[in-house]
């Protein structure tokens, strides 16, 4: 589930393949989307209707919700999505199972960076971004957040680390306050 920021507009994603978009005020179900080949893990979105979502796919589609369009973009992950994040309008964060974080690009069909190995051999469970900056964190099965500079101007992610928190057991989800 993501909230559009700044509306009443909630959107879901589900293990039917559907990405559906509710008026909250009117309580009221809006539109069902379609694409995605497999159940749908992750959503997103920020204050345009606009959402990103990912799946065991292993693709990412950023979908246009008024216009009923989605663009699919694969290459970055080897195998199932878990999470995405958006950090602004156009750029989003995707973890997967074979453990690679990646920085996406709504201009481009491939990832304009890719940290392989981001939690060594565990996968990425979780992604956070703090909206509007560059400050990204990723937790995986390896009891570990690490925190990661996105640079916008270059579209990179900063390896090694900006540094690690030990947390105990398994990562699930991760939220900047």
């Amino acid at each position: 589930l993501a909230f559009r920021k700044g509306s009443h507009t909630l959107y879901s994603a589900s293990h039917d393949r559907s990405v559906r978009a509710w008026n909250i005020d009117e309580m009221a179900f809006i539109e069902a989307l379609f694409g995605h080949q497999s159940d749908i893990t992750a959503i997103d979105c920020h204050f345009r209707e606009r959402a990103v979502t990912c799946s065991s796919d292993r693709s990412v589609r950023f979908w246009k919700i008024p216009e009923e369009s989605q663009l699919v973009l694969q290459g970055g992950h080897k195998a199932s999505l878990d999470c995405v994040k958006m950090l602004d309008e156009v750029h989003f964060l995707s973890g997967s199972q074979d453990g690679t974080l990646a920085l996406w690009h709504t201009s481009k069909k491939k990832p304009c960076s890719i940290i392989r190995g981001a939690h060594g051999d565990s996968w990425i469970s979780s992604v956070a971004t703090l909206p509007n900056s560059n400050v990204v964190a990723s937790g995986a099965s390896d009891g570990k957040v690490r925190f990661w500079k996105a640079d916008l101007n270059t579209r990179r992610l900063t390896a090694p680390s900006l540094g690690s928190v030990d947390v105990p057991g398994f990562c699930n989800a991760l939220a900047f306050g």
